[in-house]
């Protein structure tokens, strides 16, 4: 009795049950054993299912019934499509950045080579005693040149035109529109006039004297007289500018007057009649005592702040060393 283990063909492979057929028709055993290779397909599919578990890109958390356990797998084939896109995708992005840039790059050279890059108009504002086209003139820019060269160089023309033009206190270069400046100005007051010779001169803020000549004196301006060195009258203007309003408005008249003791001496001839005797490094401070000490005089008169403050009438003037006798201390709490 033959007692070869026959083989269950429902657990072969194809290619075991073609070989078990073959070796039946010569009348031989197959070579190999159908329980071997059953466990062996047992294992390489149990190895087949672990390799396909460890690569899932998200493992479940819950379990999943096998049968319901779907994979999908992209071949090349279907991925090449993506691939193309996203290729496609970054090529337009990089065309696209350099034909901006060399779009911006033509348009930077046409417009340096055009009109526009050209200083085409000069615009003054905030002038009122000085011309524009003085201003313009004395600026030295000049039209159809660099825009942008003449702007980046604007601290200098700006310089040239407030050395050229004492009554302008600073200039500053804007742009404006397309291609033009605009030149704004801030201008010195006139504060006083000059009289040499019933010749009268301007004199600004910062105490510079105008060379400009004037027939008359202008209303509400006090008339400087007697004052030689410019240096002397810049020291009073620093003081006088620092005086309150209504005390410069009460101001019509302001005379040098140095002794051999004291060159700081300066007679001030009032508006209300009074004369105010002070040196000029403390006008600002003497003077904010006026208006008590006009208060308590009877009748106009002299109010000495050389020494002190004193009060009196013209007609008591005294000579040099009765004046303390003849005068009256004010008080100036």
């Amino acid at each position: 009795m033959d007692t070869t283990e026959q083989p269950d063909e429902q657990n072969l492979t194809p290619w075991q049950k073609e070989n078990l057929e073959y070796l039946k028709t010569q009348g031989d055993q197959p070579s190999w054993s159908p329980s071997l290779v059953s466990d062996e397909k047992e294992e390489q599919e149990e190895l087949a299912e672990e390799a396909e578990t460890e690569i899932e890109d998200v493992p479940s958390e819950e379990p999943v019934p096998e049968e319901k356990q779907k994979k999908t797998y992209e071949s090349f084939a279907d991925r090449l499509p993506k691939i193309k896109k996203v290729r496609n995708k970054r090529l337009y992005r990089r065309l696209t950045l350099i034909v901006s840039v060399f779009l911006i790059a033509i348009v930077i050279v046409l417009y340096f080579v055009s009109p526009l890059s050209k200083l085409g108009n000069i615009g003054v504002t905030g002038n009122e005693a000085v011309d524009s086209q003085k201003i313009i003139v004395q600026s030295k820019l000049e039209k159809g040149k660099s825009l942008w060269e003449q702007f980046g160089d604007r601290d200098i023309y700006e310089k040239k035109i407030e050395r050229q033009l004492p009554r302008v206190k600073k200039a500053t270069i804007l742009l404006s529109g397309i291609n033009s400046f605009n030149i704004k100005i801030e201008e010195y007051k006139v504060v006083a006039l000059e009289s040499i010779e019933n010749v009268f001169h301007p004199i600004l803020e910062n105490g510079k004297i105008l060379p400009e000549e004037m027939k008359a004196p202008v209303s509400g301006m006090p008339v400087f007289q007697n004052f030689k060195d410019q240096s002397i009258i810049k020291n009073l203007m620093n003081s006088y500018n620092k005086l309150p309003e209504d005390i410069k408005q009460n101001i019509s008249e302001i005379r040098y007057a140095p002794s051999n003791a004291n060159k700081e001496l300066i007679n001030l001839h009032m508006k209300d009649a009074n004369q105010v005797i002070v040196n000029i490094s403390q006008l600002e401070e003497k003077m904010a005592y006026y208006t008590k000490v006009a208060s308590q005089m009877e009748k106009p008169g002299i109010i000495d702040m050389e020494v002190g403050i004193f009060s009196y009438p013209f007609n008591n003037e005294p000579a040099e060393e009765g004046v303390e006798e003849s005068s009256q201390p004010v008080d100036q709490s």
